[in-house]
């Protein structure tokens, strides 16, 4: 069955090394789930806190929030992924989920919008620090071959996390519970089940060695490898490949950020839609993209086996293909929702193929002891992206019509699909030079 599910490297590994994989999954969900929690709720929140008119409340809420959120998370992704090469993954996962959770916590109970601002971006500490361990994690647990299909799995459960966030927040946004408007108790309910899963890692958990599962490598020595100076960070630059797999992040995430942030306000407000029809378009978007994901890990792995190139050049041409029908469901004006379903349906599922395959292409493309770092840096571009998109979508609805703003969004796909060329020219070489190292070490 393992096999079957393209983590057949779990078989035969000690019951506790199976349940370290399970439980990180769990983790990762509940972390993830609060990062989408606002988008169901932008007017109601703003109104909470005395703001009605739409430009501004989406240009605070959705831009101004969203900024120092995934900052904050790209910059400690940076330190957690360097501490992740020379300390106890274990402790470093526990107090990423404790920083992060306690804030979403309290944001229930906040009363006014700076004291919400800071909570908010408080809450970006879990999701940075936690991003890069799971991944060095993952690159222990599983071989060369199967990284594409564990890569889908971890991306699986931060996606469900996200997706049931948002359809949770969303399906209580007129309720009061408890006492408490629905888009509060939506933090508190998300960041309470949190805290027990993290005990169960922490007492229960076994890690794996440092490249565990790279054929050759041995026991890797982190001796060397303690510091945290400036030049064991830059020599994650002198890969081509993570350079490219940086670069291509910002882009790429930018029309995320419309669609997680502003586009449920947009179709309610713009187009005219209910509340509801909008958020079930970006429930059916994120859905997709959840399968779309998962099954790109599958694709990736059989691409990878047939040709190496294939596998990068399959990430460039689905996530430019992929943006055709999201351009068309921003700019659909026609009574009926078939053909925005529909787009949303198609570009849910084909956009996001690329991401269980570019941190399979980082683990692959890097040494074990540095792993850490790079999906550090890979997260820090991937929050800025996250981040920089929906405070500069704030900012051009604010000068320029939404739909102008949504448009350029979008197209940012594209930048990022043409930067995914390059990899495919890049990829193998930095894999070989990693390959020769283990080599070379195992015979030594």
């Amino acid at each position: 069955m393992l096999r079957a599910v393209g983590l057949g490297d779990l078989k035969g590994q000690p019951a506790r090394i199976q349940f370290t994989f399970w439980i990180m999954l769990v983790s990762a969900f509940f972390l993830f789930a609060d990062q989408n929690l606002p988008a169901s709720n932008l007017s109601r929140i703003a109104a909470s806190f005395g703001i009605f008119d739409a430009k501004e409340y989406r240009s605070l809420l959705g831009g101004w929030v969203s900024l120092p959120f995934f900052i904050l998370g790209g910059v400690v992704s940076v330190i957690y992924g360097r501490l992740a090469d020379t300390i106890d993954r274990k402790k470093l996962l526990v107090t990423a989920v404790i920083l992060g959770e306690l804030p979403c916590l309290l944001t229930g109970f906040t009363s006014d919008f700076w004291s919400y601002l800071v909570l908010r971006s408080l809450t970006g500490f879990g999701i940075g620090g936690v991003f890069p361990i799971l991944f060095s994690l993952t690159g222990d647990l599983f071989r060369t071959e199967n990284r594409p299909t564990a890569s889908a799995w971890v991306g699986l459960a931060m996606s469900l996390g996200m997706a049931f966030g948002q359809m949770f927040a969303g399906s209580i946004a007129h309720s009061t519970i408890f006492g408490l408007e629905g888009w509060r108790f939506s933090f508190i309910a998300v960041a309470v089940p949190a805290f027990p899963v993290v005990a169960l890692f922490y007492y229960f958990a076994q890690l794996p060695e440092h490249g565990a599962a790279d054929e050759g490598a041995g026991k890797v020595d982190l001796e060397h490898n303690i510091s945290f100076s400036m030049e064991s960070l830059t020599r994650v630059f002198r890969v081509k490949t993570n350079v490219l797999a940086f670069l291509q992040g910002i882009p790429g995430t930018i029309p995320w950020g419309f669609l997680f942030v502003f586009a449920v306000d947009f179709f309610e407000k713009n187009k005219g839609w209910d509340v509801n029809t909008g958020n079930t378009i970006v429930l059916l978007f994120g859905g997709m993209s959840i399968l779309g994901g998962f099954l790109g890990g599958f694709i990736g792995k059989k691409l990878y086996a047939a040709n190496r190139r294939l596998f990068p050049a399959f990430c460039s041409l689905t996530v430019i293909v992929g943006a055709i029908p999201v351009f068309y469901l921003v700019n659909y004006q026609g009574e009926s929702m078939l053909p925005a379903f529909i787009a949303s349906f198609v570009g849910g599922l084909v956009v996001p193929m690329t991401g269980a395959n570019v941190r399979a292409i980082l683990i692959n493309t890097n040494l074990p002891e540095n792993r850490g770092a790079v999906f550090g840096f890979f997260n820090l571009t991937d929050d800025l992206g996250k981040g920089l998109g929906p405070f500069f979508i704030g900012l051009f609805v604010s000068v320029m019509p939404a739909l102008a703003a949504y448009n350029l969004a979008i197209a940012m796909w594209i930048v990022c699909g043409l930067v995914w060329v390059g990899i495919v020219f890049t990829m193998n070489d930095d894999e070989d030079r990693v390959t020769e190292e283990l080599r070379i070490r195992g015979k030594a």
